[in-house]
């Protein structure tokens, strides 16, 4: 894998042998940890709820994680074991910005709607094309000539010019999306999100500058995976006795009483043509400076 600090030749220039190693943290204390090969978080994610329940008897009543680990078989595991979903997903942070990561919805009745308010018709598979994975349906929306929203609808697109528009969808995961989405907005979302980025992120920042731990020294998965739990067992003893000598807390931010939930601002089209169109001039002129 790229590692974040490359030995070797720069930041995440080369792809080096490496382990994949989660913590799953309460309260700035470290409950379980889980060490694997894995390339990306998405499968990282299930094992290490895993190794938590093994440990305690049952899995976490909520849980928060970013974008790395926003996935439909992650999403239907928190629903399979009915924790709270605070897992953001791709196209969370743009979102956030105005820009909007899905380029339609579905209504009460289950009907795709693009942003032009159209409805799609479904199809299980669509000119010879079947769908990508299980769940996923062709949802076609026909006669895109002269809507104002085809330049950003069609963005993502290799071929640009064809008459409609078709998305490949899993509703499913839409809809844990979407309940994702309302979590994180809620008052518990956002006491989620900033005690996540101060207890997990805090705990690897000790892990690696208080206690000097930057990189692994042994070799195979079990070795490493002991060496790694003899860490964590370190990093919580040294929790334990700041809490003795009272130079440490367990009572993280708490979201105030008065706080109110945040909603997703609304899409502002002529913004986003005004940006694509001054990125493209950018290039232009950029292209033309380089000749």
């Amino acid at each position: 894998m790229c590692l974040k600090e490359d030995y070797y030749s720069g930041l995440g220039s080369n792809m080096h042998a490496a382990y994949n190693a989660q913590i799953a943290v309460s309260k700035g204390i470290i409950l379980a940890y889980y060490v694997g090969q894995e390339r990306t978080d998405f499968y990282a994610m299930v094992p290490t709820l895993d190794a938590f329940a093994r440990g305690f008897g049952f899995y976490p009543r909520r849980l928060c994680a970013d974008a790395g680990y926003g996935s439909f078989p992650n999403y239907r595991f928190l629903s399979t074991h009915r924790i709270v979903n605070f897992v953001k997903y791709q196209g969370w942070e743009q979102e956030r910005s105005g820009n909007p990561s899905d380029l339609f919805s579905f209504d009460p009745a289950g009907n795709l709607i693009c942003l032009k308010g159209k409805t799609a018709t479904t199809f299980e598979s669509y000119h010879g094309r079947h769908p990508k994975g299980k769940g996923y349906l062709f949802y076609l929306v026909e006669e895109c000539a002269g809507c104002r929203c085809k330049r950003l609808c069609r963005a993502p697109l290799k071929v640009k010019d064809d008459p409609g528009r078709v998305f490949e969808i899993n509703k499913d995961l839409f809809r844990y999306k979407l309940d994702a989405r309302d979590n994180l907005l809620s008052v518990k979302g956002i006491e989620m999100r900033v005690n996540r980025s101060s207890q997990v992120e805090g705990a690897f920042g000790v892990i690696k500058q208080d206690m000097d731990y930057d990189r692994i020294r042994r070799r195979g998965l079990e070795n490493v995976r002991a060496e790694f739990m003899l860490v964590c067992l370190g990093y919580v003893l040294r929790k334990l006795f700041s809490l003795i000598d009272g130079t440490a807390k367990l009572d993280y931010w708490k979201a105030p009483p008065d706080l109110q939930p945040e909603s997703p601002p609304q899409i502002n089209f002529k913004r986003i043509f005004k940006k694509k169109k001054r990125g493209k001039n950018e290039t232009l002129r950029r292209n033309y400076k380089g000749n």
